[in-house]
């Protein structure tokens, strides 16, 4: 399986192209119309593997959810340790994007920034425009600190904005691919 761990608005719908194109069987936010966040966090509860929905997936490209209160997960930023552990021969990508454009991003997607300091109040407790990009970061230096203790595990970090795609060929064959898709692509920013 490939699992990316990045912010939604960091290229999640761009890798769903790629991995759909390339014949792998990818969800991207939702499974069989199930927000997989939910279907994670249900399973998180039952004290299930965290991806035991997830046996025909090849990749999950975003697995967050932040619809209401009730409705409202990060497993990427909570239980990536517990993720890894139960998945170890997967390929990990940390999709990474500049923070500020993350918040961009995110300001104009429906106020994703409002929705996910109302909904997820425990992610940090600075709500403002510094305390999203402290979070981003912050995750940002989790991951890669967690996986540099981690040599033999498949991981790749994967800058969006600065990134060729031939560093996904590490662990993934990226066949007739020369560059990295464009999707949801703003007229003011290049990814989002």
């Amino acid at each position: 399986m490939i699992i990316l761990l990045g912010f939604p608005k960091s290229g999640t719908s761009s890798f769903q192209k790629l991995f759909s194109d390339l014949g792998y069987n990818s969800y991207h936010w939702k499974k069989n119309d199930k927000f997989i966040g939910s279907m994670i966090y249900n399973n998180k509860i039952n004290k299930k593997p965290l991806l035991n929905d997830f046996s025909d997936t090849d990749v999950i490209t975003q697995m967050d959810v932040c619809i209401d209160k009730s409705c409202s997960y990060w497993p990427q930023l909570v239980d990536y340790r517990q993720i890894y552990e139960e998945n170890r021969n997967s390929v990990f990508i940390l999709n990474k994007r500049n923070p500020e454009s993350i918040l961009e991003s995110f300001k104009r997607w429906n106020r994703y920034d409002q929705r996910l300091y109302q909904y997820s109040p425990e992610l940090m407790e600075n709500k403002t425009d510094q305390g999203f990009i402290d979070l981003v970061n912050h995750h940002y230096n989790n991951i890669e600190t967690f996986f540099s203790n981690h040599p033999d595990a498949k991981f790749i970090i994967y800058d969006i904005e600065t990134d060729n795609l031939e560093k996904l060929n590490k662990f993934i064959d990226i066949k007739h691919y020369k560059e990295f898709p464009r999707e949801n692509v703003n007229k003011d920013t290049l990814i989002v």
